[in-house]
């Protein structure tokens, strides 16, 4: 790797990206270079020749992010990174069932049911069952069905909760049966499935923890329960010979109503035995006006991990207040800007 590319980061992301090989937590503050640090680190591994291309596995939230980490990887590294997995949680999870299809309890041939064909499926369950879809709502049933996968509960399981919706409980089963017939299945599914798959098959899980030695996730404040069980069965807590190296910012965990749990973040430090923990905090995005008034809010918050963003960039403009009556009012000084 050539020198420039490390010379080029502050010392913060410099420790980031040459921190020891055990699994690490990167604190990240917005506007840090989290995305610069991800990547720097996956070339210091091959240009240290600490990891080849097939070792790495790097998880992001979007195929957007996914490409551009790619793209910037190709353009420093004099690698073909055709071995090296990088996707989603959702696009290596259907790579993986892909290939143990049958081990999965899947037709090789399977489908994928987009939201709209979810929501589809559901209606024809809910009436083969004789539910009203105009006095019961298929969205909140497929918002349920979702929810209970997300956690990792089968219908079996969910049929067992106290305080459950009996109703959704019960299309959730009849879907469930139904999408096995038809060699089909959900977003959720996917990710259930391949767990399910990892935790139950030894021999399925032992290839991928002996193959992927360094694993690297991004936007890790947004993982929910199921993705953060996934990359446990990908791995080994504290086990050296798998690296996890998370990125992540307990203070932009706002997509709770989505699933995603801050906690993980925790965990994974005692899971782990993470003892290697690095705070970015130099932003280089906002003035440092912004990042006080910011800093002040955010630090009245419970239970946080610790960080208080900085800029060299100058002081800026003062922050105006702006008291609105509504959610349209608040939006219209912005679009007139």
């Amino acid at each position: 790797m050539s020198s420039d590319l490390l010379q080029s980061l502050n010392p913060r992301q410099l420790q980031a990206v040459t921190a020891p090989e055990k699994s690490v937590l990167i604190l990240a503050g917005a506007g840090s270079g989290k995305t610069r640090v991800l990547t720097t680190r996956i070339a210091w591994l091959l240009s240290e020749h600490k990891a080849q291309t097939g070792d790495i596995l790097a998880v992001t939230f979007t195929n957007k992010a996914a490409k551009e980490m790619l793209v910037r990887l190709e353009a420093i590294l004099p690698y073909d990174l055709r071995r090296m997995w990088v996707g989603t949680f959702h696009g290596l999870c259907n790579r993986i069932l892909r290939t143990h299809a049958q081990d999965a309890g899947l037709p090789k041939t399977f489908q994928i049911l987009d939201s709209s064909d979810q929501l589809s499926m559901v209606k024809r369950v809910m009436k083969a069952l004789n539910i009203d879809t105009e006095s019961y709502d298929p969205r909140q049933v497929a918002n349920v069905i979702n929810w209970y996968k997300e956690n990792g509960m089968r219908a079996s399981h969910a049929a067992g909760q106290q305080g459950g919706d009996e109703t959704a409980v019960k299309v959730y089963q009849a879907y469930e049966q139904q999408c096995q017939r038809e060699g089909v299945v959900d977003f959720a599914e996917l990710l259930l499935r391949c767990y399910e798959l990892l935790d139950r098959n030894e021999i399925v899980r032992s290839h991928y923890q002996n193959r992927f030695r360094h694993i690297l996730v991004d936007e890790f404040q947004d993982t929910n329960v199921l993705q953060y069980r996934w990359i446990k069965a990908l791995s080994r807590p504290g086990v050296d010979t798998n690296c996890v190296f998370c990125v992540g910012d307990d203070d932009q965990s706002i997509y709770a109503f989505r699933g995603a749990n801050v906690g993980n973040m925790a965990e994974f430090v005692r899971d782990y035995g993470v003892s290697h923990i690095v705070k970015l905090e130099q932003n280089y995005r906002s003035t440092s006006h912004i990042l006080d008034a910011a800093n002040a809010v955010i630090g009245h918050n419970a239970e946080r991990m610790g960080k208080n963003l900085w800029t060299d960039s100058g002081s800026g403009e003062l922050i105006d207040l702006y008291y609105a009556a509504d959610d349209r009012d608040e939006a219209r000084p912005i679009k007139q800007d």
